[in-house]
């Protein structure tokens, strides 16, 4: 399987920044069609106002020498009073307006934020796989996305509220260039045509340090790694034994550093471009200034007209290039489409022909689990972790796995548990081919104890209801798979029981031991038994455990696993030889298949390893003797 490509979003035909508001203006409505439309309607009503204040207030200051000679009774001076109350609603208003305008963009940036949230959690969660978590691209996009980086500027929330705050200056610096052609026309067209030159110039040079700044996601990715390895409690001991804070800290500069200096770089040669902006702007500033007091000066216009062009000029000024809110819209611009582009990039499983929808039968599997010529390689790398895997695994019995680290166990689970496709090969359920199944339906049928399981910062009943969700409020049931895992005193003893968190890092919560963890665990795998799983799979389920804890595991094997398919993965031989069946892998292939006493017989790869674990107990003898010589030893210490 190829590395995802993350697409940055369609390929703007215009401004990238103009390609990123509008992506964004049309995801608003899908948020929130209301405050979307209230956004809207209040962005066009601050447009329009300061406008008509310039007009109102020209009106205003025009009819005061004619007031001043008819007298504030007389018609002049009523028209006079309309005008200054018109004026005063207007400013009222407006001075109304702003905040409520800037608190509906928040609040809307916020709705947005989350939804590009859930959509990222719903696009992660999507393939049936597990292998686009492991892509650096998608890795890089996912800190984009997640907004993991020592700035908020790139955040879409803070470009919703920079529209709040931008699209009215822009369309007031429209009507003000509009206002200014009854001036003189080109002084208008010159407004009408600055400002968007010099707004998307510099929308452009935002959008290019935003790019670069965005390219450098993995230097991003490792130098928050390093922080967190300071900032948070798993490794908190080995930093401090090994007086490892300075060290990480050099490190996570150096990282930090390399994520950023090419954004600086990006930056430095292109400070003509501000230059060249704002020389520009002060320029057609000069021009239309002096234009306007000429006009002034040699009575060309009256006090009330010079009184609106001046506010005029004042209005297309406010156009906001240069601001953190344009820096904000240009950055989004950037980012909006790289979050969709994830979205995009991680579709919805295609339909496989002859997948079967439906739920599967009651007791599915009822024959047996067929591997044939099943090989297998992770995406990105050229060594096989499996190679031609011929099994088959009888319903309703147990099969242990063994083998050296690296040999295929684990990707052996994980192809049977659906969350990778065998690169050639075909795995078959009671005849079925595995990729025709429902997958939902099929890991409904699975119950799974990984050896890397899950710490979840919940409460002990979520952790162990997460075995079978729909079920997770069935308190009698959790109890019970607590009760066949060993683990219901455990949490009957926590601080408030069921309802304990099981982190230190929440008010109330604990943590537990390893061995502990191990069987929450377990027991959330034999909830998802109960809730109707046949097929139990088990990694390693006492590595954490003491002895006395093992030996139990050991003695209730035969109880915990009856009528189901179970396929057992572990280094310790006195719970292997609980299987009925072993099969031993080497490099990617089955070398060794039988019972316990006949792969002992065989004095091949399994009893070289059974001797090599019995040495650090007995003396190795024949590899029946020792087993039992083990087990004494076991029986002895758990009585």
């Amino acid at each position: 399987m190829a590395p995802l490509r993350i697409p940055p979003g369609r390929r703007p035909t215009l401004s990238p920044t103009l390609h990123g508001i509008l992506t964004l203006l049309r995801l608003l409505p899908r948020v929130n069609r209301t405050k979307a439309v209230l956004g809207a309607l209040g962005v066009l009503v601050a447009s329009v106002l300061p406008v008509a204040v310039a007009v109102v207030t020209g009106l205003l200051i025009g009819s005061i020498d004619a007031t001043l000679g008819a007298g504030l009774s007389s018609p002049a001076g009523r028209h006079t009073f309309v005008l200054l109350a018109v004026a005063g609603c207007l400013v009222m208003v407006q001075q109304t307006l702003a905040p409520v305008l800037t608190t509906l963009g928040e609040t809307l940036g916020r709705e947005v934020d989350r939804e590009l949230q859930q959509r990222v959690m719903a696009a992660v969660g999507r393939p049936e796989g597990t292998a686009h978590l492991t892509d650096p691209q998608v890795l890089d996009a996912l800190r984009v996305v997640r907004g993991l980086g020592m700035t908020e500027i790139d955040r879409p929330s803070q470009a919703v509220g920079a529209l709040a705050v931008v699209l009215p200056a822009w369309l007031r610096a429209v009507a003000a260039a509009v206002t200014l052609v009854a001036f003189h026309w080109w002084v208008g067209l010159l407004w009408l045509v600055t400002w968007p030159v010099v707004v998307h110039v510099m929308q452009r040079e935002y959008f290019r340090v935003g790019r670069v700044g965005q390219a450098g996601s993995g230097a991003l990715r490792q130098a928050e790694y390093l922080r967190d390895v300071v900032l948070t409690r798993p490794a908190a001991k080995e930093v401090r034994l090994w007086g490892l804070l300075d060290w990480l800290v050099a490190r996570f500069e150096l990282a930090w550093q390399e994520a950023t200096e090419p954004v600086w770089r990006e930056r430095r040669p292109r400070v003509r471009v501000v230059l060249g902006a704002t020389g520009t702007v002060t320029l057609v500033n000069l021009v239309s200034y002096a234009v306007l007091a000429w006009a002034a000066v040699h009575h060309d216009l009256g006090l009330g007209s010079v009184a609106v062009y001046a506010q005029a000029l004042a209005l297309a000024n406010n156009y906001t290039a240069f601001d953190d809110n344009n820096a904000y819209l240009s950055f989004a611009g950037a980012a909006v489409p790289r979050v969709l582009g994830l979205d995009a990039s991680l579709p919805a499983p295609a339909a496989v022909p002859g997948r079967r929808p439906e739920a599967l039968p009651a007791g599915f599997p009822a024959d047996r689990i067929s591997l044939s010529g099943v090989r297998f390689r992770y995406p990105g790398t050229d060594r096989e972790a499996l190679r031609g895997v011929d099994l088959d695994i009888a319903a309703g019995r147990s099969l242990a796995i063994v083998g050296d680290n690296g040999a295929g166990k684990s990707s052996l689970v994980k192809l049977l548990c659906g969350l990778h496709t065998p690169t050639s090969g075909r795995i078959r359920v009671d005849g079925q081919d595995l990729a025709e199944l429902g997958q939902e339906a099929w890991r409904s049928r699975i119950g799974v104890l990984f050896q890397d399981f899950a710490r979840y910062h919940l409460t002990a009943a979520e952790n162990i209801g997460m075995g079978a969700p729909q079920y997770a409020g069935d308190r009698d049931r959790l109890r019970e798979a607590a009760d066949r895992a060993g683990a219901l005193a455990l949490i009957e003893g926590l601080p408030h029981g069921w309802d304990t968190v099981l982190s230190p890092e929440y008010t109330g919560g604990t943590d537990l031991s390893g061995g502990q963890w191990q069987r929450i665990a377990l027991a959330r795998a034999l909830f998802a038994v109960d809730a109707g799983a046949r097929v139990l799979i088990l990694d390693e389920p006492t590595a954490a455990l003491d002895v006395r804890a093992e030996a139990e595991i050991y003695e209730r094997f035969l109880e915990l696993t009856a009528g189901l398919t179970t396929i057992l993965i572990s280094h310790r031989f006195s719970t292997v030889r609980c299987a009925e069946r072993i099969i031993v892998l080497e490099d990617g292939a089955v070398v060794e298949d039988g019972g316990h006493d006949e792969l002992l017989a065989k004095q091949g790869r399994y009893a070289a390893m059974f001797d090599l674990q019995a040495a650090r107990f007995v003396e190795p003898a024949h590899g029946g003797e020792a087993v039992l010589e083990i087990q004494a030893t076991a029986e002895a210490g758990h009585a």
